[in-house]
């Protein structure tokens, strides 16, 4: 089985109480949803989220939701929990689809669904990555990559292009995992490198674990600012998915 699980919470330092921000008409979190069903690959799509709010706009609008604990440090943790209460086994994969991608594409997430099953005897994780990537945005998560492996990640302008140019990767928010892999990154503790970044996949690489980055052609972003849920508003006006299936 092939999952889009989507992790929600309401609390956000940077912009409270996104997940139920109303893009034209829809809470942020149900855009989300919505395009994720669109998906051709994923068999089911499960919000997961320990807020009645958004587990009862959700529910409004049709879309599974899975309550989980509040205990959760980051939305990695979430969807692991949500796996044990959906019965997922070994076999499953699990596409992790941040609950502040309004305009995250279906087609996108085809491609992640595609490279996860076809890299997971490879690679614990399948990360896509954007270009170009805006410079000089600590709310950017960009890649560092040798080849198809992620080296490292930084919200810092990185690898700097002392003798050749350099390309920054930004992250997109749609990521591959097998269960097994989704099980070994849970039971990792919080490595150092995501205490100060604050990127939750540092500690997956700080634990040895192994994530495979492609490049990916979309226009999706994460809204994190208030500029963000702007530019997300203006975007959807302009965007033929939005008008031709769920507006």
């Amino acid at each position: 089985m092939k999952l889009g699980l989507i992790p929600a919470r309401y609390s956000s330092s940077r912009l409270p109480g996104k997940a139920l921000k109303d893009l034209h008409g829809l809470p942020m979190v149900v855009h989300v949803a919505k395009r994720s069903k669109l998906s051709e690959s994923l068999d089911r799509v499960v919000v997961c989220t320990d807020h009645e709010g958004i587990a009862k706009a959700c529910i409004e609008h049709s879309i599974e939701v899975c309550i989980t604990p509040n205990s959760c440090l980051n939305g990695t943790e979430r969807i692991f929990h949500a796996c044990n209460r959906l019965n997922i086994n070994d076999e499953d994969y699990i596409i992790d689809i941040q609950g502040d991608e309004p305009l995250v594409d279906p087609k996108s997430i085809d491609l992640v669904v595609e490279q996860t099953i076809k890299n997971s005897s490879n690679f614990d994780i399948v990360l896509p990555h954007l270009t170009p990537c805006a410079e000089k945005n600590k709310h950017i998560v960009k890649v560092i990559s040798s080849g198809k492996k992620v080296m490292f990640l930084t919200r810092s302008d990185s690898p700097y292009p002392f003798n050749n140019e350099s390309i920054l990767k930004k992250h997109l928010s749609v990521i591959g995992f097998n269960y097994k892999s989704l099980k070994k990154f849970s039971s990792l503790p919080q490595g150092e490198l995501e205490k100060i970044e604050s990127i939750e996949l540092l500690r997956a690489l700080e634990g040895g674990m192994s994530i495979m980055t492609f490049p990916i052609d979309a226009d999706s972003f994460s809204v994190d600012t208030i500029e963000d849920f702007e530019r997300a508003e203006r975007a959807l006006l302009r965007c033929e998915l939005f008008r031709k299936h769920y507006s």
